[in-house]
């Protein structure tokens, strides 16, 4: 009876490491980057856009502001030019 108790208990501890001995399940792992690269290019092209989204306002604003600054200039020059009167 103990020889078989032995046995028993032998073959379930083989059997619970077995797992460990058959190594990484490749067709998972190889799923797992493919989301994982799909999710970056996602992420990539989420953020281009909102890039291009935020370009156009930038120059907007900017091209507004040059035209501000050169009237600013043009007041100046003509106040310049004027000769004060009293």
């Amino acid at each position: 009876m103990k020889k078989f108790l032995v046995t028993i208990v032998s073959a379930m501890s083989f059997a619970a490491t077995l797992p460990a001995f058959a190594g990484p399940d490749w067709p998972i792992i190889e799923h797992g980057r493919k989301v994982k690269a799909e999710r970056m290019r996602q992420e990539q092209a989420r953020r281009a856009q909102e890039k291009s989204q935020e370009n156009p306002k930038q120059s907007g604003s900017k091209t507004g502001k040059e035209q501000m600054m050169k009237e600013c200039m043009e007041m100046m020059n003509k106040s310049k030019e004027q000769p004060e009167r009293q």
